[in-house]
């Protein structure tokens, strides 16, 4: 099964390297850090709504809740990589636009350190910016006056993880996560009607890198011999970001209907300044009911406390965030010898999240339903996972624009002993 691993793994960084990674396109990201991915972006999980805070598997990277760790294999290796795609329709009352795009997701390393201590680090997306909307401005005099708004860019993270097992049931563990990249947000002011009357253009550039923690714990409660419930929480303080930004206007010619844009002259610039982003605190709750090998149920809250949030000492307006997620998973036969229809899991899930955003009093909420499945390879513990989400962002009430979308993700995880000690030589 080695040789089908190191294919495996050939193929899956082969692709990550071919794949051209496309930003997100929506114009909600154009607020806070943008759009948030979250911490569980582990393929298997998506399958499920989401659910991560009381899941622990020893198949399965899970930095939702650092404690999750302890429960890895104490003679094994897991590697993960995943893959995600999108597919968006934007919406108004008036117009709609289709957008797409594929990234590497998440690139994990699980691995144990003693019996009681666990480890893993890799690397996150954490926020996004991507947007383009084009506003056509009604001023007197002139038929067409374009207000075209950009952004792009976005945060990724770094994380090392530990997790130490207490006990036969307790697990608490600790995220050093490294939060590092750069966005821009644009606004260009055109006249395409007339060849005598400049463009202006305006752009703040906002780059920050710093390191933050999360904090989490687990603990089961065995029913039976086979059956456990599990309890998970996790916890991230308020933590500044250092960053530094800059801004600069100018003045150009051209620009639409395919006319070269033309600098022309700088108006304004504010070289780099220092500065602090506030990331607020959040915690969250959550639990997972289990039949080894059979079936798995649980759910997840969390909250976040946005209107703590500013960047360079303004803040955005925005609202206290909270998430809700149940799912499921469900495997009907789970032996070496079942067929793999009956080996593989199915995953079901739903969630609802109220999002940090408020535009003209109007909560933007996001919820949708997603499912998965996972497929073992024979003799061994790697597996692909497969997630399917499909839901809704925001509402066309008060001229906004609602987004429906099709998430799906790709992961591969394999497992190698790494840890045995030869009886024989």
């Amino acid at each position: 099964m080695k040789k089908n691993n190191y294919l495996i793994l050939f193929l899956v960084v082969l692709i990550s390297f071919t794949v051209q990674a496309q930003e997100i396109n929506s114009p909600y990201s154009r607020f806070g850090l943008g759009y948030l991915d979250g911490e569980n972006v582990n393929a298997g999980l998506v399958g499920m709504g989401g659910i991560a805070i009381g899941i622990s598997d020893p198949t399965m990277i899970n930095p939702a809740n650092p404690a999750s760790y302890a429960v890895f294999d104490s003679t094994s290796f897991i590697f993960e990589i995943g893959v995600h795609g999108n597919i968006t329709k934007l919406k108004t009352d008036l117009q709609s636009e289709n957008s797409s795009y594929f990234a590497l997701t998440y690139l994990m390393f699980g691995f144990p350190v003693t019996k009681w201590w666990k480890s893993s680090l890799g690397m996150l997306p954490y926020s996004q910016i991507g947007y383009n909307v084009k506003i056509d401005i009604p001023v007197e005099g002139f038929s067409n006056v374009v207000n075209l708004i950009e952004g792009d860019g976005g945060l990724n993270q770094f994380f090392w993880g530990n997790a130490f097992k207490i006990g036969d049931n307790l697990r608490v563990g600790v995220d050093a996560m490294y939060l590092f990249g750069q966005g821009s947000r644009s606004s260009k002011v055109y006249f395409p009607d007339s060849l005598y009357i400049f463009g202006t253009k305006s752009t703040k550039y906002t780059r920050g890198g710093d390191f933050i923690f999360d904090y989490g714990l687990q603990y089961d409660i065995h029913l039976n011999d086979t059956r456990k419930l599990t309890i998970g929480a996790i916890y991230s303080n308020n933590w500044n970001l250092k960053a530094k930004r800059e801004y600069l206007a100018n003045t150009f010619t051209g620009g639409y209907d395919d006319v070269v844009e033309t600098l022309q002259d700088t108006i304004a610039y504010i070289p780099e300044e220092k500065g602090i982003i506030t990331i607020p605190q959040r915690f969250g709750a959550g639990f997972s009911l289990e039949e080894k090998g059979r079936w798995l149920v649980g759910a997840d809250f969390e909250w976040q406390n946005w209107e703590n949030f500013s960047s360079f000492g303004t803040s955005d307006s925005l609202d206290n965030a909270w998430r809700v997620a149940v799912g499921g998973q469900y495997s009907p036969k789970h032996t070496s010898i079942s067929s793999l229809a009956k080996r593989m899991y199915y995953r079901l899930g739903f969630k609802y999240a109220n999002s940090y955003l408020s535009i003209y009093d109007t909560p933007i909420n996001e919820y949708g339903i997603s499912f998965g499945l996972t497929i073992p390879l024979k003799k061994s513990r790697t597996a692909i996972d497969i997630g399917f989400e499909y839901g809704k962002r925001g509402t066309t009430d008060n001229n906004l624009i609602q987004e429906n979308f099709l998430n799906f993700s790709v992961g591969f995880s394999i497992h190698e002993n790494w840890f045995h000690k030869r009886k024989y030589q």
